[in-house]
């Protein structure tokens, strides 16, 4: 599929919606990561470069599986176009968290020319998959079991990347499970199940679903920020013993005063002749934490 089709298909997409924009997709790349069907990077389009990427497996999948996978970046486009933020963090995490949202729920709609689901349909209406079609149950299973992966992992490693890709992924069932008209119930049990279930995701449900976008970016990042916090501590805990730092003090840790902790704690262990100047967690976590931004940057 050529950059000349891509942007007819964005032209039906335009027509569907009624959507009055002139802006098209200037470059495609198939240059995608094994797992990710299609992206936009955010940091390119913030530089005017509207390059889509997608996966070179798109040239065996159906016909329909392609154009399932085109509407939904079509919508990641339109979000950026007609974006309510101008500034980088509030754009960030409200394309993170809207955009993924609003792309699963528009693209599903669209398949299945419904706004409303519920338990009957759940294999009674077939979707398009790469090579044959699926059911909706089928769709559900899968993006349960990513965001489950994904959030383990996290709670086992402590690896903020894999957090970056449950989110993702969260947000994608989340726009999914907004079509039936028992959401509330599915999403409460889902988050009970992937063991992330708290007031603040629950708010992000409600205010992604209300389309209350300063409420998304606030939930969203005081979830990020959480996760980092966690991932923080655990660090802590694997580079200083318990004699250097107990449990207690982790718990004063914040985002805010975590490098004087790394400073003074680092001192002292190199006066004690514990550990070499070079290896520092203040590097370690720096490292981390950009690359989680990144992530979420990428869309990969």
């Amino acid at each position: 599929m050529n950059l000349t089709q891509i942007n007819r298909l964005w032209d039906e997409y335009k027509r569907k919606y009624d959507i009055e924009l002139k802006t098209e997709i200037s470059s495609v790349s198939y240059d995608t990561e094994e797992y990710v069907e299609g992206c936009f990077n955010l940091l390119e389009l913030m530089d005017e470069q509207y390059i889509l990427h997608l996966n070179p497996r798109m040239h065996v999948y159906s016909e329909n599986y392609c154009k399932f996978i085109l509407f939904h970046e079509f919508t990641h486009f339109y979000d950026y176009i007609k974006r309510p933020y101008e500034d980088k963090e509030s754009l960030i995490l409200w394309m993170n968290a809207y955009s993924e949202y609003h792309a699963c729920r528009v693209t599903l709609a669209r398949f299945i020319e419904m706004c409303t689901l519920n338990t009957v349909h759940l294999d009674k209406i077939q979707i398009p998959g790469p090579y044959k079609e699926i059911s909706i149950r089928h769709l559900l299973m899968e993006s349960v079991f990513r965001c489950k992966y994904c959030f383990d992992a996290f709670f086992v490693d402590y690896q903020l990347q894999d957090y970056a890709n449950g989110l993702r992924q969260l947000m994608y069932l989340l726009g999914y499970l907004s079509l039936f008209d028992n959401d509330v119930l599915m999403v409460e049990q889902t988050l009970k199940f992937l063991n992330i279930y708290n007031e603040n995701f629950c708010k992000l449900y409600h205010a992604l679903k209300e389309m209350e976008f300063d409420d998304v970016i606030h939930y969203y990042k005081a979830i990020t920020e959480e996760a980092t916090l966690l991932y923080l501590k655990h660090a802590f805990r694997r580079y200083y013993s318990p004699e250097l730092l107990s449990d207690d003090e982790i718990e004063e840790i914040t985002l805010d005063n975590y490098r004087d902790y790394i400073e003074r704690l680092d001192r002292k262990m190199r006066e004690m002749g514990l550990v070499p100047e070079e290896e520092n967690l203040e590097e370690e976590s720096t490292e981390e934490i950009a690359a989680f931004i990144a992530h979420l940057c990428t869309g990969r």
